[in-house]
């Protein structure tokens, strides 16, 4: 929950993730972001970009929301193609 909250703050107003939530962005990977978990093992990492998909609205149309797009989770071999 508190990733999904950091999220909704940084679209909203581009607010910085907290920085005990690991996340950064890739170097040489524009739009691309990482987050990492567990140092002591296994050695958890993720990747991840921003991405729009279609939601309800109120009226019976459609919004485009944004939406985390899960790229690649596994160990540190992901970063060789994030």
């Amino acid at each position: 929950m508190e990733f999904s909250a950091a999220c909704d703050r940084y679209v909203s107003a581009q607010t910085p993730f907290p920085s005990r939530l690991r996340v950064k962005p890739i170097q040489g990977a524009p739009g691309v972001f990482e987050m990492t978990w567990s140092f002591a093992g296994p050695d958890g990492r993720a990747t991840w970009d921003w991405t729009e998909v279609q939601v309800a609205d109120d009226a019976g149309g459609t919004v485009q929301m944004p939406a985390v797009r899960w790229r690649r989770i596994g160990d540190h071999g992901i970063f060789r193609q994030p």
